[in-house]
């Protein structure tokens, strides 16, 4: 019988693999994929490193930062943008990315405004959860409807959140948007810095492999889990392929949104099951688009656009550039239809010409269901204490379920902390009682 059984690769998952082999647990990490990593994905198009899921860091993250600076790895620091453009209705205006941030400014502020008195501890949302309960119930566009904005200031503030949110404003928690200002010291400049600047000069799948590298652990790819049943004496876990395996406890390091694909005997507790059932609500696509045209670091917002948030990511000379964008849909938008993101970008960026794109279908993925966590209205007051909570010798991690950066891959990180401090937990009251 192994001592830990770890189901899912992605920085959860591993962190949570290195940290149990680290204090001498036999470990056993299953990943479903042909590769580690989740929703963070570094991989090669068109002779460039892109990253089709994850990518930016922060020394506000402190999990990921300490890793970045135990790993020894670089990073890079995104160029200013040179020509910011933003919409309202169909009218495009231009001018300086300082002009379009003071919009912005003013439309956030008014959003996140009260939020040091409900999130006093961003790393621990539940800490004054009475003071957040108003707010958590709420949608982004039902906390925006208290506002009184101009249609500029609207706009401009749909864009930015929509790019945010990946997914729907009206499905998305006002929270999500509350934790991310707080996390980055309750100011928006940061909060765009924190999302958007900084990267790792050698991709993000540098990172994930260090953490790896830190322990001795079995990997087993290709692995997806069926079935997971817990005992008062250990795990076993049932893949797909017929095997099962055999631990003393188990960490499951899944997307929220993927669980339910999981049978768990005996089941899940109600409370873990409203969670899981809830889910997050991210729909969204993060799209690469190689372009040809000026020379210029672009920046544009388009509220409502199939990637509304389209920015400069490279520039790779001969009047060729990378653009990144951010949609609500990932359905809105198909990167093998050259003809068709043309028009799409025509409609946020005119002036250049589509030479390829690529995307990731995140929400049709079976082992993701979506993009970054992005929580719904009274995921706080009503699921994440029991989305958290272990079961049995069953613990349960994620970026997801995180504490503080829900989302990022600090997030992940923490929470393959805790998952694998609760497992060894299991793990030795296992072999105290025999």
């Amino acid at each position: 019988m192994l001592d830990v059984v770890v189901v899912g690769g992605g920085f959860a998952g591993v962190t949570a693999a290195r940290e149990t082999a680290l204090r001498g647990a036999g470990t056993l990490l299953l990943e479903a994929r042909d590769r580690l990593g989740g929703r963070t994905w570094t991989a090669p198009w068109g002779g460039i490193d892109i990253e089709l899921g994850g990518g930016w860091v922060h020394w506000h993250q402190p999990h990921t930062w300490t890793e970045v600076v135990r790993a020894g790895l670089e990073v890079e620091i995104g160029d200013e943008t040179e020509a910011a453009a933003w919409y309202v209705g169909d009218e495009r205006r231009t001018g300086t990315i300082a002009e379009r941030d003071a919009i912005a400014e003013r439309g956030w502020n008014a959003f996140v405004a009260g939020v040091e008195d409900v999130l006093p501890f961003p790393h621990d949302p539940l800490a004054h959860i009475d003071r957040l309960a108003g707010l958590d119930r709420m949608s982004i566009v039902e906390r925006m409807d208290e506002l009184e904005l101009t249609g500029e200031e609207r706009a401009v503030l749909v864009a930015e959140l929509e790019s945010l949110a990946s997914g729907p404003l009206g499905d998305s928690g006002a929270v999500s948007v509350l934790r991310w200002h707080a996390l980055s010291g309750y100011s928006l400049a940061l909060t765009q810095y924190t999302g958007g600047r900084v990267t790792l000069a050698q991709g993000t799948g540098a990172l994930l492999a260090a953490i790896a590298a830190g322990a001795e652990f079995d990997v087993r790819l290709e692995s997806p889990v069926a079935a997971v049943a817990r005992s008062e004496s250990g795990v076993e876990v049932h893949l797909r392929g017929g095997e099962s395996v055999a631990a003393r406890s188990a960490v499951v390091a899944l997307p929220l949104n993927a669980l339910a694909s999981i049978e768990f005997d005996p089941p899940l507790s109600e409370g873990k099951r409203a969670a899981i059932a809830a889910g997050q609500a991210s729909t969204g696509i993060k799209i690469f688009i190689r372009v040809r045209g000026p020379a210029v670091q672009q920046n544009a917002i388009r509220p409502g656009h199939p990637f509304g948030y389209l920015a400069t990511e490279y520039m790779l000379g001969d009047g060729e550039q990378v653009m990144i964008g951010f949609g609500i849909d990932g359905r809105a938008c198909d990167a093998t239809d050259l003809p068709s993101v043309q028009r799409q970008l025509d409609d946020i960026i005119p002036g250049y010409d589509v030479v390829d794109a690529m995307a990731n279908d995140w929400l049709g993925d079976e082992f993701s269901r979506g993009t970054w966590a992005i929580h719904r209205p009274g995921w706080y007051t009503n699921h994440h204490a029991d989305a958290r909570r272990p079961e049995g010798r069953i613990a349960f991690a994620g970026s997801d379920i995180a504490n503080g950066w829900s989302g990022f891959i600090d997030g992940a990180i923490e929470s393959g902390f805790r998952g694998a401090a609760l497992a060894l937990d299991a793990m030795t009251s296992h072999r105290r009682a025999a």
